[in-house]
């Protein structure tokens, strides 16, 4: 059933800082775009992230540079070590010194880049070293080549090509991609010329083993820079993800506090507390339900029977704290009725407002809560919300600046004065109910205060003996009226009065000076409040937050699995962002890098890889290279046609159906078509969306895709014979090599396991399982099957075995992509992580957010709330006029809450919003307050209906305003005006205090004079139905109490017949609505159908509804009964006649009967 508990849910989870997931479509068409690189460089310099991302960037540089040192000295180490099992190793000792000794410069070369301030001052020293470093590995291989080949005719094979150009493209600390590209470019030329006049001079197919080599090497740059972009990529992608975390995490951490601030500012810390953890609870638990259920996300079932409204617990105490030892304050405007006769309403309301914000300033400077208005009514409470031993004073003080405050509205012609009451002692306080709260405090002391307000004298502080007895002297005084020594509440407790004079010595005494300089401190720390700023100010101050936020941020980023800096600097004390890093790494397994929760791995490779299309265009790219290669290199009578043409075609659809989907997003999408709508198209359309998103189909192509290159490189040896073939032969080295070219198909091997380790959103497991497969598998190819080639085949060094070069280049291959992939597959988990980590503060912040929206929607209208958290006003007074309202006052006769106790007027008003919670369609009934036995609602406080409203800086969240701040016009069907304004929907409705003591009948209702008013649609039948919608509740309140009654009261109360019956008073007309005071955002009305309707309760007939006689005749048209009762004596209106609903003892309406013809007529 729809309740406020469900409707603040659901207004949270549509509010912006939600969760809520758009439509598939939307989602697919973002996703293609937040994964481009132009879009990801855009939104790095719009947000000012560049310096930032630059710095992290060269963090990550000089991380990769040192796992490249490590790994060149490892190469060198090895390569040097394998030269040694030479047969005759004098040949080889030029090699193993020009190893040695170009491995010792680039380490020290490379090295400078390790010192950051120096790279930071001089940004040419990266280059100057990456080109150094670059020449000096191509003249060593180069060089060692030429030198052979001139000094002993010996023609070697280079080992370093394609090593060198992986080393620009992944290690290098060169920034950017034109850079490297270049770099990678002059390699490639200089191994070309190398191959043309030093390798291949001699050769016969010359021009064939150039092409091999020049296709070979334009490969290895094309993954060297596809490594690069998608590396950048990535990285950019968490860096944004973590900027965005940064981001988020301060705005809900800001609207909560501003959410949490407008709730403090209504609700005691301690009753917030508990009232907030135990919605937050119930949320909880009815979210863990409703998934346990079914699979429907929460916000979209608007009947979940999980998420009943919010109502006291039932196992539980109520939420209501007693405080001893606290000092009360009754505050009176005198002459507010005759006011109410001579002010327009709207001059009234703004005199209010202007007297209670002084108030309200006054009462945080001396530390006293205000608790609420009665209309002109305002009481509070001091040693309440905080212990306070000078309670006492500070209550006679504000008091005392009330007086003066009130006098100086006196000077604008206002006839008005402050009559005040104090008292001392206990009291509880809390809520109550289970809709629309609002804080309140119990006991005779609070009555006692009341009543000496009301016997007190007109200027004067009007307190008890008690609060005398708490003064120490510090104020002249005199006894009190006499007609507080005839009252017979105050004899009934014996209570002895006296009017406070004046101050003695303000200026000389110490103990008041500190505790002014004490509410002085409280008053400046309670406006010291972040959020309190214009919108845009706020908007800069959260974006200037973040940007420091992320360079603190810049040492969490990852670096990667393996980071070899971090060896040489180990400190024994570990920070707290260490700490958390170790403990991400442990979380990590360090040879598959799985995650330990499993759970956590599946959903990782569920992830869809929005880069596939990429990959797949790489790998067509790579393929026809690597079919190239075989054309050129196998001879004609060796090839299989239908093999070739089968995998180019599959590849071919392969590329088709992946890039489909984003070339019609490019092309043929537009605002209203998100999808293709032809069979064909949107057939292709969803499965290139259906590889992206699908694992196991990925999984599938790349296995395909591998295997169709495998194929490619071995038909290379198909049709070829072994060694075992030529047992009795003795075949020249150039009769097999006339098969195949050994360093062809090692060359080709290397472009195979480089592609299985660059494919994107592939397990790493796989990767790394399935490439060293392919490494062994060719080992033992080299090392047993064509054993007599490859040994015979050209070798890097003089008289070492070609055998291990060619393995050699295999591992040295197989190892830099495998450590790479790792340091990337790390840094994806990292990614991740984080983003799980935002989910879930996202999560835990919307349950946050949802249980503080839970709590304003039960104390403020929503878009009162919405309004106060948009605008941080200071004094500025909010409207609303309507053209007709219903009003309802039920009092329960007879119960006495010192002797019932508060819980059950607790359980009977709870009840009663739980009638209201049948009455929450379009004329939704609204709880305005509970004063003691007394129940108020009213019927047809919309916002959308209102004629007019008017609001300082108008704001609204989800309320939409004309620039004039002028509601548009309500069109009853239309969901927007002529002006394009979007229509309000219906809210919540209106949390009204208003101007009642039924025991003393003193509310003062305010009359509306005819005024200047807009023409509204608000007519008719249309109009009157809140008067009808008004009864209807009132019937279903006298029903609910009877009920209550049979359940639970068995006796009658003192002998009284009328012991807890429903006493109800209805009236309606025009209205108006409003915020006044600052201190707690407090929605009133004023009006004279809240005056009638309080004059017609209080003079009315227990069990029965009595009305006015305007509202009786609304009530005829919808054929309900009115009886006329007689004339009734009303406070400031004399006689006036008033009426009865008729009902039968069902509490049914009669129908209406009219009066009988007479013969005249």
């Amino acid at each position: 059933m729809d309740s406020y508990f469900d409707s603040a849910i659901e207004y949270n989870r549509s509010n912006p800082i939600s969760l809520a997931r758009t439509s598939s479509q939307a989602q697919t068409v973002q996703n293609e775009k937040n994964w481009e690189w132009s879009y990801l460089v855009r939104k790095c310099r719009n947000l000012e992230l560049e310096d930032s991302y630059d710095f992290y960037m060269r963090r990550l540089r000089v991380g990769y540079l040192s796992l490249f040192i490590f790994i060149h000295v490892a190469v060198t180490v090895i390569h040097t070590l394998l030269l040694l099992t030479t047969p005759e190793i004098k040949y080889v000792y030029v090699d193993m010194v020009a190893y040695m000794c170009s491995g010792l410069v680039i380490w020290v070369v490379l090295g400078v880049n390790f010192r950051s301030e120096l790279v930071s001052k001089h940004g040419w020293v990266v280059y100057a070293t990456s080109w150094l470093a670059v020449c000096v590995m191509v003249l060593m291989d180069i060089g060692l080549n030429v030198y052979h080949a001139t000094s002993h005719n010996d023609i070697l094979n280079p080992i370093y090509d394609a090593y060198t150009l992986y080393a620009i493209y992944m290690f290098m600390p060169v920034p950017y991609l034109l850079q490297p590209f270049v770099l990678g470019s002059a390699v490639t030329f200089c191994y070309i010329i190398n191959y043309s006049f030093v390798i291949t001079a001699k050769d016969d197919n010359q021009m064939h083993s150039i092409l091999n080599e020049a296709i070979y090497l334009s490969c290895v740059n094309l993954l060297g820079i596809f490594f690069r972009l998608m590396r950048d990529i990535a990285l950019r992608t968490t860096f944004l993800d973590r900027r965005q975390y940064v981001e988020e995490n301060l705005l809900l951490r800001y609207a909560r506090d501003q959410e949490r601030s407008l709730l403090l500012s209504i609700l005691p810390a301690q009753i917030a507390d508990r009232l907030q953890e135990d919605v937050k609870n119930r949320i909880e638990r009815s979210k863990q339900q409703h998934q346990q259920q079914s699979q429907v996300d929460l916000r979209r079932s608007a009947d979940s029977q999980t998420l009943k409204r919010w109502r006291q617990p039932d196992h539980g105490t109520l939420f209501i704290e007693p405080h001893d030892d606290v000092t009360v304050l009754y505050a009176d405007v005198v002459n507010y009725t005759h006011l109410t006769t001579t002010l327009d309403v709207k001059k009234l309301v703004e005199a209010l407002h202007d007297l209670f914000v002084r108030f309200d300033i006054a009462s945080e400077e001396y530390n006293v809560l205000r608790i609420k208005f009665l209309g002109d009514c305002y009481y509070c409470v001091a040693g309440l919300a905080n212990p306070n031993p000078d309670h006492a004073k500070c209550c006679v003080d504000l008091g005392l600046r009330m007086i003066k405050d009130i006098r100086d509205c006196q000077k604008r012609h206002l006839n008005i004065d402050m009559r005040i009451g104090v008292h001392s002692g206990d009291v509880l306080s809390g809520v109550i109910g289970a809709a629309k709260w609002q804080f309140d405090i119990w006991s005779k002391d609070v009555d006692i205060a009341n009543r000496l307000e009301a016997t007190g004298a007109t200027g004067r502080v009007h307190v008890s003996q008690k609060t005398l007895s708490l003064l120490d002297g510090e104020y002249f005084f005199e006894d009190g009226t006499e007609k507080a020594r005839e009252d017979p509440v105050l004899q009934k407790h014996g209570i002895r009065t006296f009017l406070i004079k004046s101050l003695r010595a303000p200026m000389h005494d110490p103990r008041r000076r500190m505790r002014e300089r004490q509410v002085k401190k409280l008053s400046e720390a309670s406006k010291a409040n972040f959020m309190h700023n214009s919108t845009l100010h706020q908007y800069n101050q959260v974006r200037n937050q973040a940007k420091l936020e992320m360079c603190r941020e810049l040492d969490k980023m990852p670096i990667g699995r393996i980071q070899l800096t971090k060896v040489f600097r180990r400190s024994t004390r570990l920070t707290q962002d260490e700490i958390e890093e170790e403990t991400f790494r442990r979380n990590i397994s360090s040879c598959c890098l799985f995650f330990r929760i499993r759970n956590w791995e599946f959903q990782y490779m569920k992830e869809p890889d929005v880069m596939l299309k990429y990959s797949i265009a790489l790998a067509w790219v790579i393929y026809m290279g690597l079919l190239t290669i075989q054309l050129l290199s196998k001879d004609a009578r060796y090839h299989y046609w239908y093999i070739d043409g089968t995998t180019i075609i599959l590849l071919t659809m392969l590329l088709i159906v992946s890039w489909y989907k984003k070339l019609w997003i490019m092309y043929m999408s537009d605002a209203d078509v998100s999808s293709p709508n032809g069979r064909l198209s949107g057939f292709f359309f969803r499965m290139s969306d259906e590889m992206q998103r699908n694992v196991v189909i990925r999984v599938v192509m790349y296995f395909l895709i591998i295997f169709s290159y495998c194929a490619v490189a071995i038909m290379q040896v198909v049709g070829c014979s072994s060694d075992e073939d030529y047992a009795d032969l003795e075949p020249s080295y150039d009769e097999r090599v006339q098969c195949f070219h050994p360093w062809i198909l090692t060359n080709c091997m290397t472009l195979v396991i480089g592609m299985s380790f660059l494919f994107t959103r592939i397990p790493f497991i796989i990767k790394s399982c399935f490439s060293a497969l392919i490494m062994i598998g060719y080992a033992v190819l080299v090392v047993s099957e064509f054993n007599f080639i490859y040994a015979n085949s050209p070798s890097t060094n003089v008289n070492f075995n070609a055998k291990y070069s060619h393995i050699l280049l295999m591992i040295i291959t197989f190892g830099i992509f495998h450590l790479m992939e790792r340091q990337t597959e790390f840094i994806a988990k990292v990614d991740y992580n984080w983003k799980r980590q935002l989910i879930k503060k996202q999560e835990d912040a919307l349950i946050t957010n949802d249980t503080i929206k839970v709590l304003l929607t039960n104390i403020l209208p929503t878009h009162v709330a919405d309004f106060y958290l948009s605008n941080q006003l200071q004094n500025e007074l909010y409207y609303e006029e309507y053209d007709n309202v219903a009003v309802m006052f039920a009092s329960i006769k007879n119960f006495d809450t010192d002797k019932i106790g508060l819980r059950v007027l607790n359980e009977i008003i709870c009840d009663f919003d739980d009638v209201l919670n049948k009455y929450s369609q379009s004329l939704r009934v609204e709880k305005i307050k509970v004063a003691n036995w007394t129940y108020m609602a009213a019927c047809g406080l919309d916002v959308s209906r209102s004629e007019q409203v008017n609001a300082p800086q108008m704001k609204f969240r989800n309320v939409s305003l004309m620039p004039n701040g002028r509601r548009s016009r309500y069109d009853g069907g239309r969901s927007s005006n002529a002006d394009g304004v979007q229509r309000v929907p219906y809210g919540n409705g209106s949390n009204i205090a208003l101007d009642l003591d039924l025991e003393r009948g003193q509310y003062e209702g305010n009359v509306i004079t005819s005024g200047p008013r807009i023409s509204s649609t608000h007519n008719g039948s249309s109009s009157n139905e809140v008067v009808r919608v008004m009864a209807e509740f009132a019937l279903d309140l006298m029903r609910t109490m009877r009920r209550f009654n049979t359940e639970n009261m068995q006796t009658e109360y003192e002998g009284s017949t009328d012991y807890g019956m429903l006493r109800i008073g209805i009236s309606h007309g025009r209205a108006m609505a409003g915020v006044v005071g600052i201190s707690k955002p407090h929605y009133d009305i004023w009006g004279n159908p809240v005056n009638m309707a309080s004059r017609m309760d209080s003079t009315g007939v227990p069990g029965q509804i009595q009305v006015t006689e305007n509202t009786a005749l609304k009530l005829r048209e919808f054929n309900i009964q009115c009886n006329y009762r007689g004339m009734t004596f009303v406070k400031g209106r004399g006689n006036i006649p008033t009426y009865i609903i008729g009902t039968d003892r069902d509490y049914q309406f009669l129908p209406h009967r009219p009066p009988a013809a007479t013969k005249e007529d």
